[in-house]
């Protein structure tokens, strides 16, 4: 007689059969996030089904990350308040779109712009609250980032000096382990120096005035449609000229960040380009130079037109939805 699996047996299977099969997990991931593109617009003409399943892949990534690095890490994990409020910050990254558009079908643009004004004030004060007493600078988008699944269970994700250290969840000092620490002759007492490490505890306050800038960017240019208008420039130059002096602050300061933080101060330079995409610049210049060139890109190379009219079919739609200047 078959007995019927209860929830929670079910859940322990599933955790066994991610820990044991990591780069499946992976590969089934990405053909899920992938299949999100495709779908998007072909099902009953609506961007929700689409939203729906790249926020479940991406939730469901996330929580297989989980479970791989509470599998494979050493040091049991800390979920203390920074975590918690990381944790949320990231659901509401990857499923904020499609949180509005649902709304949006059912109570209309008023609905949408409500929630999208909450989500933003939730978003805000959190991520003061990580700024102010965490010091972290900058916020990653999204904070808590997708796992190198391979280079952590093959326990190749470390340092150099990784085994000689550990770092205390809570104050994020640095401490040598007793193992660690070489003979006694070649001892300098000195403290441990971590390679590429910015201390969370040295801030310089243009950093602090540069992360409290893009923090609020999204506040601020929500205010600015509300007063001007979503298709205005004033609104549009209100958001660049933001993100334009946060960016200054930073670059006087970039040799004192570590790699990591170069890394998505880079990403914020890049997203400038997106710019190009929002309104009102999209609708006055950019939406006619992006079609000329895809439509001659098709007369030129014929096997293009399987990549490029589809663009050209859904870039105002996309345009519409996802490039928000406060969502970036």
């Amino acid at each position: 007689m078959n007995k019927k699996l209860s929830v929670s047996e079910l859940l322990a299977a599933y955790k066994r059969w991610v820990i044991s099969n990591p780069n499946l997990v992976t590969d089934i991931e990405v053909v899920a996030t992938c299949s999100s593109y495709f779908v998007a617009g072909k099902i009953n003409k609506s961007p929700i089904v689409s939203e729906l399943v790249y926020s479940v892949s991406k939730l469901l990534s996330m929580f297989n990350d989980r479970l791989i690095r509470e599998a494979y890490d050493n040091e049991i994990p800390y979920y203390g308040l920074r975590e918690q409020i990381k944790l949320c910050l990231t659901i509401i990254h990857y499923s904020e779109v499609f949180v509005e558009l649902v709304v949006k079908r059912q109570w209309g643009s008023r609905g949408k712009w409500t929630i999208a004004t909450l989500l933003q004030l939730f978003k805000c004060s959190s991520a003061l609250i990580l700024l102010y007493r965490y010091k972290e600078v900058p916020i990653a988008h999204p904070p808590i980032a997708a796992l190198q699944r391979r280079k952590f269970t093959e326990g190749k994700d470390t340092d150099d000096n990784s085994n000689a250290f550990f770092t205390l969840r809570r104050s994020g000092r640095v401490m040598r382990r007793v193992d660690g620490a070489p003979p006694v002759a070649l001892r300098d007492w000195q403290p441990v120096r971590v390679k590429d490490e910015f201390s969370p505890h040295v801030v310089v306050k243009d950093l602090l005035y540069a992360e409290t800038i893009h923090i609020l960017k999204p506040l601020a240019h929500l205010v600015a449609m509300r007063v001007f208008g979503t298709k205005a420039w004033k609104q549009w130059l209100v958001a660049l000229g933001l993100d334009v002096a946060s960016l200054k602050l930073f670059n006087r300061h970039m040799k004192k960040l570590s790699y990591e933080q170069r890394l998505e101060i880079s990403r914020r330079k890049l997203g400038l380009v997106l710019y190009l995409l929002r309104s009102p610049m999209y609708n006055g210049y950019s939406k006619n130079v992006i079609e000329s060139t895809l439509n001659s890109t098709v007369k030129k190379l014929p096997m293009m037109s399987f990549l490029c009219n589809p663009i050209i079919h859904y870039l105002s739609h996309f345009q519409d939805i996802y490039f928000y200047m406060w969502a970036s």
